[in-house]
Formats: C-alpha cells, sequence, structure tokens
C-alpha cells in the first residue's frame, strides 16, 4: 500500500463535512405570566336593579321593606382583555354618605354588602364608621366598607360577574330620613400588582321609608 493511500480521508473533506454539521440553536422566547393580563382587565359594577323593595338588615335577622323601590347594581364584573387573569385577589367595596344631608342630630342607616358571591358577609368583614359631634355622640350616615380575598380565574376575553346583594348598615335614631338620598359606591379588585375599580351608587327614592 502505497503512503498516499493510507493518510485517510482529506483535511478539505473534513472541513467541507464541518460545515454542515454546525449545530442548530433554536431561541424561546417565554410567553408572558397569566398574571400580566391584568393591564388589559376592567373592572364594572353592573347589573342595576331598579325594583329592590325588600332589604336585610346587616347582623339581624329583620328585613325591611321599602314604600318605593331602591336602585342598587347586583354585579362586580372583572372584564379580561388578551391572556388568562389567575391568582388571589383582594376586592373591596366601598359605600360613602349621600351628599347634600347633613344631619346634626341623630344617626341614620347605609348600606353595606350583604351577600358576595353567594356567600354571606361577616361583621367581621365590614367597617362601618360614623361621624361624631363635639358631644362624642354618632350623627349623620354611616360609611361601610366591605373587604375579602378571593381567587380570580378569568380566560381571555371573557367577563367574570360576581353577584352582589346589599343590606341596610348601621342604626338610625332621633331621626327619620325621608329625602332623596345618592349613595356612592366605589369597588376596588387588587390582582398582580396592580388595582382595578370601579364606581357606581345606590339610588333611594323620595319618601323610601327605609333609611
Amino acid at each position: 500500500m502505497s503512503e498516499r493511500a493510507g493518510r485517510g480521508i482529506d483535511r478539505r473533506t473534513v472541513l467541507r463535512g464541518a460545515a454542515w454539521s454546525v449545530p442548530v440553536v433554536t431561541l424561546a422566547v417565554a410567553a408572558p405570566s397569566a398574571a400580566a393580563s391584568v393591564n388589559n382587565a376592567d373592572l364594572q359594577l353592573t347589573g342595576l336593579d331598579a325594583n329592590l323593595l325588600s332589604i336585610q338588615v346587616l347582623d339581624s335577622p329583620t328585613v325591611a321593606t321599602a314604600a318605593v323601590a331602591l336602585t342598587v347594581p347586583t354585579q362586580l364584573a372583572v372584564v379580561n382583555g388578551a391572556g388568562a387573569l389567575t391568582g388571589s385577589a383582594t376586592v373591596s367595596i366601598r359605600v360613602g354618605r349621600p351628599s347634600g344631608i347633613a344631619l346634626t342630630l341623630g344617626r341614620a342607616r347605609g348600606f353595606g354588602v350583604h351577600r358576595f358571591d353567594g356567600a354571606t358577609t361577616t361583621s367581621g368583614q365590614r367597617t362601618t364608621v360614623y361621624e361624631t359631634n363635639a358631644l362624642g355622640s354618632q350623627i349623620g350616615f354611616p360609611v361601610t366598607t366591605f373587604t375579602t380575598t378571593t381567587n380570580l380565574n378569568v380566560a381571555s376575553g371573557q367577563t367574570l360577574n360576581i353577584p352582589l346583594v346589599w343590606g341596610l348598615a348601621g342604626s338610625r335614631s332621633g331621626v327619620a330620613v325621608n329625602a332623596l338620598a345618592t349613595f356612592p359606591v366605589t369597588a376596588t379588585v387588587t390582582v398582580g400588582g396592580r388595582t382595578l375599580s370601579a364606581a357606581s351608587s345606590i339610588i333611594v327614592p323620595l319618601n323610601a321609608g327605609v333609611l
């Protein structure tokens, strides 16, 4: 056998083969986390009911009957955009005092959340705060706040409707309020590092007789 024959594969052949054996690297781009869709989400108070006549007094077996129907929002709607929205959320629903009605003596009732997503709320989930006069007596209307945590699981492009049922909060003494009263309602949902908010009203007509 000649020396040329024993030299094996030519070096140029090896280089040509190496050009075809370079490994292919695939870059994977991570998809955004589910919580990122909170940037596309919105919160609304919807489902206005203008025919509410019977309303529970919170933390009491008493059910009050209005002489004229009240108007209340009945749903907290989480409206999702692109991407699933999942995770633990803190929900807060605040009912303020009606504007234009000043009570310097006595207390009137306000409103708070009686049932949230089908479950009856507890006194530990709610606060009821009256104003106080110079003598330290509670007066006027209360501000109520309901707070809870819940797990959200809203698919991309879908809406989660959470039922709300209202109750009368606080107590009344020394005064009867039969004026038209509009109570501002503010809801917030904090999830994925962002807070969504919504606003509506509870309207009590003239001579409803429940405040």
